[in-house]
């Protein structure tokens, strides 16, 4: 450990790990290089944004059997949002990185430069990497700048700071070609995690995280549309980029203050069954309803509603209501494994491919986790299992997988506290039981038992005793049989 005074403040610096190459100054922001045992100034780092990150410097844990502690972050931002990268020191000497990325955590350590990895430029989501005897998928290219820093770390960032990152998956595997250093990248390797895997210590509870997240010195952030003024529901930092309920203007909100970056009104407003600011109580953590969008299937024109939900304990939710029902939706941190062109499997569970179509976004309000706009268009593969559909979203610069189960619209009601959704949903279900039997099957079960009936009963009626009694007794059972038949036919719905 490496004590020294700040040559900018007198504030005391410390330096916890021997590689670490800077540090920036907690009370003044200098950002401080280290050569050999002195220090020099090397102006100023710009603050952090904070989020509901529970991560902070001081927090420790354990992986892969090995004690650390966060000693250091810097923030990287992209076009389409922001996540932090976490420099940790483990006891025994060795560091290593903590990403996350809105509630998507996964540790990784250096293994050296990658002599054998492709260009940046020709890496596209889905190819493939082989390393240490495991084929890898690309699922992620950015290319980032750095926005601030704290805390210690290995290499000097500061503001312009680039990196050209290309982030691969095999199941709970994680690997990060890393560029920014030059054409080879650094290699770094790990695992995806979540805080329970890494028992972490120390964390921001979420009074403090509530208290700090999305606040800069002396910057406040805007609740107003600056295009029309309207109110935007909105928790700052979880979800910075900003749809406006009223004109649709979409904002950026990541930096701490409200910067518009498509001033489009729109004319139509979307009805939706939920609302932005709705609350729920879903699995026993407490939700906030905070985005919302439509999107459809291009050339078809199906379209369904997405809703976004947070929760400071449990993290993002996804809700989707479509003309069949409700799903719940979470983002997987584990991608699934292939089993042949046609199949995948995800924790010992087999899924089937079931369709493929271009999904693009009609509507969007509110607030969410990344950048999205009317217009936007993913490639997405289904597949059917056991235990719900398995989704494969993919655009140029990503692909993500996602879980959806089933649940019926009496859950949602009781969730919101909404009994008439989960009454009209009855109500509609009976409906649905013979709205969405073809007529057509009706009328060919009707004739089938009105053909039994009169085979059986015929006979009797004309020579057996009685018979005047049965035959009355068919033709009540015949009307009652045919006559809503008919009245549908011809009377439609009243």
């Amino acid at each position: 450990m490496f004590k020294l005074a700040c040559p900018s403040c007198g504030a005391e610096v410390v330096f916890r790990s021997p590689t670490s190459a800077m540090a920036v100054c907690e009370y003044c922001r200098s950002t401080l290089l280290r050569d050999g045992d002195a220090v020099r100034d090397a102006g100023k780092m710009s603050a952090t944004l904070e989020d509901y990150s529970p991560i902070r410097i001081t927090t420790s844990g354990i992986y892969a059997g090995r004690r650390f502690g966060v000693v250091g972050r810097i923030q990287l931002r992209y076009d389409a949002g922001f996540w932090n990268e976490w420099y940790i020191l483990f006891d025994d000497g060795g560091t290593g990185w903590l990403s996350d990325a809105s509630g998507q955590y996964a540790v990784t350590l250096d293994t050296g430069l990658a002599g054998d990895a492709p260009p940046f430029g020709q890496i596209v989501p889905g190819g493939l990497y082989r390393w240490d005897g495991v084929s890898y998928t690309a699922s992620d290219l950015r290319t980032a700048r750095c926005t601030g820093g704290e805390g210690e770390l290995p290499f000097r960032v500061g503001a312009g700071w680039e990196a050209k990152v290309a982030d691969y998956r095999q199941a709970h595997r994680f690997l990060t070609l890393d560029y920014s250093e030059g054409d080879t990248p650094r290699r770094y390797a790990g695992k995806a995690v979540t805080v329970a895997d890494l028992k972490c210590q120390l964390l921001r509870s979420p009074t403090e995280i509530a208290a700090s997240a999305g606040k800069l010195p002396g910057k406040a952030a805007s609740l107003e549309c600056p295009a029309c003024g309207a109110s935007i529901s909105w928790r700052p930092a979880v979800a910075a980029h900003l749809n406006c309920p009223a004109c649709g203007t979409v904002s950026d909100a990541s930096t701490g203050t409200v910067e518009v970056m498509q001033a489009v009104r729109r004319e139509a407003l979307a009805h939706t069954t939920l609302a932005l600011g709705d609350a729920a109580t879903i699995d026993g953590a407490r939700y906030a309803l905070i985005g919302l969008m439509r999107r459809q299937t291009t050339g078809t024109g199906e379209g369904w509603t997405e809703c976004l939900l947070f929760s400071e304990t449990a993290g993002f939710l996804w809700l989707v209501e479509s003309a069949t029902g409700w799903d719940k939706v979470k983002v997987l941190d584990v991608f699934p494994e292939s089993v042949s062109a046609s199949a995948v499997r995800l924790a010992d569970a087999a899924y089937t491919r079931m369709d493929s179509y271009t999904a693009e976004v009609t509507y969007a309000a509110g607030a969410f986790n990344w950048r999205v706009k009317v217009g936007d268009k993913v490639s997405v593969t289904e597949y059917v299992g056991s235990r719900g559909t398995l989704t494969s979203e993919r655009t140029p610069a990503e692909i993500t997988w996602s879980l959806s189960q089933r649940v019926t619209a009496a859950s949602i009601g009781a969730w919101f506290g909404k009994p008439a959704l989960a009454a009209a949903a009855v109500a509609s279900a009976g409906k649905a039981d013979t709205a969405h039997v073809p007529a057509e099957a009706l009328y060919g079960l009707a004739a089938s038992f009105s053909a039994g009936l009169l085979l059986l009963n015929l006979p009797i009626a004309m020579f057996g005793r009685g018979g005047g009694g049965v035959m009355f007794v068919v033709v009540i059972g015949l009307v009652l049989l045919w006559a809503p038949l008919f009245s549908d036919k011809f009377g439609g719905d009243s």
